[in-house]
């Protein structure tokens, strides 16, 4: 799936280097390839997602380096357009970007491969969700054990004080509750491999990220907005 070669094309020599867009091009057709495979798992699951990578050349919003290079899997248009319309025009004009969308990541840069579960601070609308159901002890025990049901990933606050996932309990969750602000706080959940780990999965590196990500599907309901929401959007 990923070679040593594929690892230095983010070594800082080769980020802002255009002579390696095709080999980061191969990059991302091999992380899309695993992005497909995620979403035809979820559409199994009666779960739309659409997918999108991060550039593979250099360029002013990548600030002229590539340091790294994800597929990024998040709520289809169908139910974006169920938010836009709840939201309203002013709030809704962002959405289509992946970030503002609770969403699924697969990564690769210089050091290692990671994928996960992220909600950055402009979904805020999705973040609350979760933290609406974290206030209540059903959505505690609701939490805890789609936690439970995810081992091998930790679960990172404002990138700081990570944790095993499985090991999150009601009580936790009700802590987090209470320090937590939607719109400026961040999430994610992450497992790491080392990039020598990916070299020697070979082909089996996939169908492995498939199938961890497939058992944050009840996490990822819990905490993606949809009409059925707890309070719905309040901010």
């Amino acid at each position: 799936m990923f070679f040593p070669a594929d690892f230095e094309l983010f070594e800082p020599r080769f980020q802002g280097d255009v002579e390696w867009n095709q080999r980061r091009l191969d990059v991302r057709h091999r992380l899309q390839a695993i992005g497909e495979s995620v979403k035809d798992a979820y559409a199994a699951m009666d779960c739309g997602l659409e997918r999108r990578e991060s550039l593979h050349h250099p360029h002013n919003t990548n600030r002229k380096k590539v340091v790294r290079q994800r597929s990024m899997m998040f709520r289809d248009k169908k139910s974006r357009k169920k938010l836009q319309s709840f939201l309203g025009k002013e709030l809704a004009k962002d959405l289509d970007s992946a970030h503002n969308n609770v969403h699924f990541q697969i990564c690769i840069d210089k050091d290692s491969c990671w994928w996960g579960l992220r909600i950055d601070e402009s979904a805020w609308y999705d973040l609350n969700v979760l933290v609406k159901r974290a206030e209540e002890g059903d959505g505690q025990a609701e939490l805890a054990a789609a936690c439970a049901a995810a081992p091998g990933f930790v679960f990172e606050l404002d990138r700081a004080g990570a944790r095993p996932l499985e090991k999150m309990t009601a009580r936790d969750w009700r802590d987090f509750a209470g320090v937590v602000q939607p719109g400026q706080s961040s999430i994610e959940i992450v497992a790491r491999m080392p990039k020598a780990a990916v070299i020697e999965a070979g082909e089996d590196f996939a169908e492995g990220v498939v199938a961890d990500l497939e058992r944050l599907e009840p996490f990822y309901k819990l905490s993606s907005w949809n009409m059925d929401s707890p309070s719905g959007v309040s901010r």
